[in-house]
């Protein structure tokens, strides 16, 4: 999350590697991927967590479409 973040605001460079995965499973979290992903975050404590899980979310999402822009 953080080195998204860092991307963000001061362009630090990220090269996203998906080894076994279509980005495009991390991105719209589906397949495997997405099942996987799902049972870490069940794990996760719901109350103080949540607000993590949709930052990890999104950080999934903007790393997957950096793929597709490379």
């Amino acid at each position: 999350v953080k080195i998204m973040e860092c991307w963000r605001t001061i362009g630090q460079m990220v090269l996203p590697v998906f080894y076994g995965v279509d980005p495009s499973e991390v991105r719209h979290q589906t397949g495997e991927f997405g099942k996987a992903f799902q049972s870490l975050l069940n794990r996760i404590s719901q109350e103080e967590e949540e607000d993590k899980s949709l930052k990890w979310r999104g950080a999934l999402i903007e790393a997957a479409a950096l793929a597709g822009s490379v």
